[in-house]
């Protein structure tokens, strides 16, 4: 569950969308106080960002949003304008960390670069999340999710149960988006261990491009070996290595060792197709993939995925269910470690929510909390820390600054 680990460590977030929020999500759920600052009226895209709850648009309804910015405070400011960046000034006098995935052009014309804001506070980590990092000729560009996998050449790579060799295809969702985040946390995290010790403060300049290369180990080797390149197909070097159909949905085989595949047929009930010569190895069994798959689809159609899964396991071999959102909800293993969480969202009701993907024996457990609405905290974080009025704060909503 949810723990103090980073109890004292305060965090100002400019995040929009997925990485830098997600990178600051992570530091939240261990205890972090993040603050994420948002344009006034307009906030975080990830707001327009759908699913909505129920399928109604809303600031306050995306799926998305909620839940990049679960156990977070929130605040509108304007830093385009003088006041908006005296108030940035005194936050982040305060601060641990500064998490932005904010373009760098954009950060350079607002004055929040590294060397202005350590002028402030020598001691802050300051975590940079853009496309293609802050060096080198692609630093100003701007990008997506579909440029980012392009560019880092997964999309091309990327494998799929479908059929002859195919045109390149992005991933599902923002995985590298979420995968950028995570590489900005793990080195955000090793930047607070030395800060911890040595009051210093630092740089972290993460590139979404390098942190989906760090994904293609296997595709860099083949072409750095063989000067192979490798393309979207499902014509792989081994099989069964698949997506296969079953009575109630899909399974997945992930055979890399013989003795798997010889378990599996077993699981199978020994059919004598096994023992054909066109099937007697995985490189064999890949050239003849489309003999091999309708046969064991034969087998697979009369189980569920649970009483194929449940077999496989039990007899040594490795066969995965291939799970939707409403298997993965209702799944034991999920339920006996109490992933899932249940908050209270001051619009959108109770609703459920991934937990953390760990837990800690001596950390003490924190309920964790909803995703701010736009401007929230502005009267707690403005007025009983920083010492502004409400009077102030009237002001400053009529001259757009929060």
């Amino acid at each position: 569950m949810f723990n103090r680990l980073l109890d004292g460590i305060k965090v100002l977030e400019l995040g929009n969308l997925v990485s830098g929020p997600f990178c600051a999500k992570i530091l939240a759920d261990l205890g972090a106080e993040v603050i994420k600052i948002e344009i006034p009226e307009h906030g975080d895209d990830a707001r327009r960002n759908e699913p909505f709850l129920n399928d109604i648009p809303g600031l306050e309804r995306s799926g998305l949003f909620l839940y990049l910015n679960m156990n977070k405070r929130g605040v509108t400011l304007n830093l385009e304008t003088a006041t908006g960046k005296e108030i940035f000034a005194r936050l982040l006098r305060h601060t641990n960390v500064l998490v932005a995935n904010v373009c760098s052009r954009r950060m350079e014309e607002l004055g929040i670069t590294y060397s202005a804001i350590r002028k402030i506070n020598p001691g802050v980590v300051m975590t940079s999340i853009t496309p293609f990092g802050l060096t080198g000729p692609y630093r100003h560009f701007g990008s997506t999710e579909l440029i980012n996998v392009s560019m880092g050449a997964l999309a091309y790579a990327s494998t799929r149960e479908v059929g002859v060799d195919q045109e390149p295809l992005k991933m599902p969702a923002k995985f590298f988006s979420f995968q950028a985040g995570l590489s900005a946390a793990a080195a955000t995290l090793g930047a607070l261990y030395k800060q911890s010790i040595s009051a210093t403060g630092e740089h972290i300049d993460v590139s979404e491009q390098e942190s989906i290369v760090q994904n293609l180990d296997p595709h860099l080797v083949a072409y750095r070996s063989q000067q192979q390149i490798v393309s979207r197909t499902d014509r792989l070097s081994r099989a069964p290595f698949h997506i296969l159909r079953c009575k109630d949905g899909y399974i997945y085989n992930a055979f890399s060792e013989e003795k798997e595949w010889r378990k599996f047929v077993q699981v199978m009930g020994q059919p004598d197709w096994a023992d054909s010569e066109l099937f007697k190895d995985y490189a064999s069994r890949a050239e003849y993939w489309d003999a091999l798959k309708p046969l064991i689809e034969d087998w697979t159609m009369q189980f569920s995925m649970e009483e194929i899964y449940r077999m496989s396991q039990e007899n040594g071999a490795p066969v995965g269910a291939v799970y939707t959102a409403k298997e993965l909800l209702t799944d034991r293993q999920m339920a006996a470690r109490g992933f899932f969480v249940e908050l209270e969202h001051q619009v959108c009701g109770k609703l459920t929510y991934p937990g953390v993907p760990y837990v800690s024996s001596e950390a003490t457990g924190a309920q964790p909390t909803a995703a701010p609405v736009l401007g929230q905290d502005n009267e707690e974080i403005y007025c009983r820390r920083l010492g502004y009025t409400r009077a102030d704060l009237s002001k400053f909503a009529e001259a757009g600054i929060i």
